[in-house]
């Protein structure tokens, strides 16, 4: 091969990796971001055990963000999230200690977590209260509940079977990761290839559509809630585990950022636009943006109001972009 050619096919290939990341903005990001952190931090950034770690601490917030975005794409927004954790962590925690064993604190934690989504659910399609106002407040109950169940004190003395999802590793990678690709994986299945996650499209693009299509919303609607309760569950549950305690206000700010992994994500408030894999690459994006900001040594009460920015950013580009 000439010495031409290989500069034409060279050109060809650099284009279309331009196209490729013009298109994915996204995935620009995610590279600009992962660029940055391995300058600033001397190549720590790229290491194993920091990127292991750092896969550790957002799998939480992955798991949730799943759920929120069926939520999101129904044209909802779930806020009771990070006060349902709360609430399962204590029924889990005080369960294990009080000698129900392993099986029955989850099956509890995720009936619970059910039952929080499917109720602002029903608030939402039987009393036609906006999401916002619903979720709030069911998080004031969850949040209630949790702080009256031992008058705000923490509960500690798990057993050892209990913290496996928190600390223990399976290949190499901790179990709380491998519990959050297979609920990512599970998300992805369920919006592309079953019958609820093309309803889902529909009632969130246009809910008028979806009853014309003879689809019943709020049955739809109430399992999008449920599976967002659940999620939020399983979050609870490897928190739970990792900090060996159940608190009656544990991660409750952890709402914001599974809300900002949708939305950065790609799905838009608007419904109907969206996808859980966008929502990997939001939650990857946003661990670094926060890893980034700590190897800055920023404020961490200037990270909440940086993120809440981004949030107001990147709702306005979806926005625009529906719109068009």
């Amino acid at each position: 091969m000439s010495k031409a050619a290989v500069t034409d096919q060279r050109g060809r290939s650099e284009n279309k990796i331009v196209q490729i990341l013009t298109k994915n903005p996204r995935i620009t990001a995610f590279l600009v971001l992962a660029i940055a952190s391995t300058v600033l931090s001397k190549g720590i950034f790229l290491s194993p055990a920091n990127l292991h770690n750092m896969l550790r601490q957002y799998a939480s917030i992955g798991i949730m963000a799943v759920g929120q975005t069926i939520v999101i794409l129904l044209a909802g927004v779930d806020l009771s999230q990070g006060a349902m954790i709360a609430l399962v962590s204590m029924v889990v925690a005080y369960l294990n200690v009080n000698g129900y064993g392993l099986i029955i604190p989850l099956l509890a934690g995720l009936g619970i977590g059910a039952l929080g989504g499917l109720l602002s659910g029903t608030i939402i399609t039987k009393a036609k209260v906006p999401p916002f106002i619903a979720t709030l407040a069911v998080a004031n109950i969850a949040k209630g509940c949790a702080t009256l169940m031992t008058q705000s004190r923490p509960i500690y003395g798990l057993s050892p079977e209990l913290l496996v999802f928190g600390r223990d590793t399976i290949f190499g990678l901790g179990v709380q990761v491998v519990v959050w690709i297979t609920v990512a994986l599970f998300g992805i299945f369920l919006l592309g290839r079953t019958v609820f996650g093309r309803e889902v499209y529909i009632v969130g693009g246009n809910e008028k559509t979806g009853h014309l299509s003879g689809i019943n919303v709020e049955k739809v609607k109430l399992l999008g809630y449920a599976f967002s309760g659940i999620c939020a569950a399983i979050a609870a549950i490897m928190v739970t585990s990792k900090m060996d305690m159940g608190g009656p206000y544990v991660n409750l700010n952890d709402n914001v950022q599974s809300i900002a992994s949708v939305v950065i994500g790609g799905t838009s408030f608007a419904g109907g636009r969206g996808s859980v894999s966008g929502t990997i690459i939001g939650t990857l994006i946003i661990a670094m943006i926060n890893n980034l900001m700590n190897l800055m040594l920023i404020n961490p009460y200037i990270q909440q109001g940086i993120i809440g920015m981004i949030i107001i950013i990147t709702t306005t580009m979806n926005l625009r972009k529906a719109s068009r």
